[in-house]
């Protein structure tokens, strides 16, 4: 049971440095991006798990897929909104320069844990 929960807390840990460093970036159309594939990820999956019949545990892993997709989808929403709120609430310093663009792998690896859910709800 430990490394489910290792695992949850690690989605959950990299979603909301995601989010808030994406938003002190700049860049929200990849965030923007990220936070849809998740959604429409959690909802393949519940659709999925809720069409499995037969077994006992069928669809089981197409709802804690989507409870997962949830979960990070919304911790990406609250690191980006803890950003937001900070900037907010920060004194003003003079004009910042522009931040630097940074590779999309944080944003590739949210997409990519997206599909490896669905593709294992539908394997299942």
């Amino acid at each position: 049971m430990i490394p489910f929960y290792m695992v949850v807390a690690l989605v959950v840990l990299w979603s909301v440095w995601t989010g808030a460093s994406r938003v002190g970036a700049r860049s929200f159309r990849p965030l923007l991006a990220a936070l849809a594939v998740l959604l429409a990820g959690a909802g393949a999956c519940w659709l999925i798990g809720a069409q499995k019949t037969g077994q006992e545990h069928s669809g089981l892993l197409g709802t804690l897929a989507a409870m997962l997709l949830l979960l990070a989808a919304g911790s990406l929403a609250f690191g980006a909104a803890l950003r937001g709120l900070h900037d907010a609430t920060r004194r003003r310093a003079p004009a910042e320069p522009a931040a630097p663009m940074r590779p999309a792998w944080d944003i590739r690896g949210l997409c990519a844990l997206a599909a490896l859910a669905v593709t294992a709800s539908l394997a299942e």
